[in-house]
């Protein structure tokens, strides 16, 4: 698995007019996804070989996870060890050029990396393992699955079990953190979203002491992360009766994401699937309340390349991961999103995130 990613960021690399002899690694999701390497250290690429820099207290794990990876130990009694050690390793392969993660590197070490290599020619890269993760392999698509499936039961057996008026949006997120926890996550993708009445205008509001109440929208979103990979998820219900137009502006985002759902697919460029769902909300009278992009990627990190923007002309490939997830948002009366993470294909998509896209809270609730 490793053998082929670094392949393939090989060749991005020998695109490129420098083409350096040697790459430095340095964001963590990005070893692991070259290496499998979950621990703390640098990881140093090269045409012919990979080099994984750590510490003492990441030795032993980087034997069992590394993969195809020379493990170099820093000595931790001196100062600047790491820079040390990948110093000394450059000169012993007489490395001249060296590539690294320009959106990700630090002025500060920039600058010491300059003075403790001052012959060594810098050459910025930015983003270029993140364009090669834009495709998702068939062992990454299983394990986001996975992630959605536990995402969406725990979802279930908190709806069920604790969504009830007088509940704070607060306590409601944390029984579903925990819950996302007991079903087999390592912890939730992201601070899970759960905003009610007139705070559901709040797109990323973080979850308050208000008390929910009946004949409120409750916009839900959650995710968890599954083996490093993440779900991403949001379904908007209501406790009790609802008024007409809270159940229009719903029946409208539920109409407009089934609808783009189904013009997902490999070919489509994401600034169309904007468009589209971008112009029905428009054609509804709710255009000016669409406040935010169609959606984005999703792997390792809970928001990944493709951005499903007005301006990403991103073709989309079989392979991506991308959410789906148009709202609408009216003060005064609150919030509706439905998102839904789905693997493009050439024929269409596959959905992840299959949990019902009802209103009422009580569909949810478990027989």
């Amino acid at each position: 698995m490793s053998k082929e990613r670094i392949r393939k960021f090989w060749q991005e690399i020998n695109k490129s007019e420098t083409r350096p002899a040697a790459f430095l690694v340095l964001n963590p999701k990005n070893i692991f996804y070259l290496s499998q390497f979950k621990g703390e250290g640098i990881l140093l690429s090269t045409f012919e070989q990979n080099y994984l820099i750590t510490d003492s207290r990441y030795t032993e794990q980087a034997k069992q996870e590394a993969q195809n990876c020379i493990i170099i130990t820093q000595d931790i009694k001196q100062n600047d060890a790491r820079n040390i050690a990948l110093s000394k390793l450059l000169a012993e392969l007489k490395i001249k050029e060296l590539g690294f993660e320009s959106n990700f590197l630090k002025v500060a070490d920039y600058l010491k990396f300059e003075q403790t290599m001052p012959r060594i020619k810098l050459l910025p890269f930015p983003g270029i393992i993140e364009a090669i993760r834009i495709i998702k392999d068939q062992s990454e698509i299983a394990l986001l699955e996975k992630a959605a499936q536990i995402a969406n039961t725990a979802f279930l057996k908190t709806i069920s079990r604790w969504l009830a008026a007088g509940i704070s949006e607060q306590a409601l997120a944390n029984q579903l953190n925990c819950n996302i926890r007991k079903e087999g996550a390592s912890k939730e993708s992201f601070d899970l979203i759960v905003t009610s009445g007139e705070r559901g205008t709040l797109i990323h509001g973080e979850p308050s002491d208000k008390l929910i109440e009946e004949g409120e929208l409750i916009i839900i979103d959650f995710g968890g992360i599954y083996h490093n990979y993440n779900s991403d998820c949001t379904r908007t219900v209501c406790l009790g009766k609802v008024d007409k137009q809270q159940e229009k502006i719903f029946n409208i985002i539920k109409e407009v994401q089934i609808e783009t759902l189904r013009k997902v697919k490999a070919g489509m460029l994401c600034s169309e699937l904007d468009k589209f769902a971008r112009t029905r909300i428009e054609e509804e009278g709710y255009g000016d309340y669409f406040l935010h992009s169609l959606g984005h990627g999703v792997g390792l990190d809970i928001h990944e390349l493709p951005r499903l923007s007005s301006n990403d002309e991103t073709i989309l490939e079989s392979g991506m991961v991308i959410t789906i997830e148009p709202g609408i948002y009216v003060p005064g009366i609150g919030g509706v999103r439905i998102e839904d993470t789905v693997v493009v294909t050439e024929k269409g998509c596959h959905n992840l995130t299959m949990l019902p896209k009802e209103l009422l809270s009580t569909y949810y609730l478990e027989e």
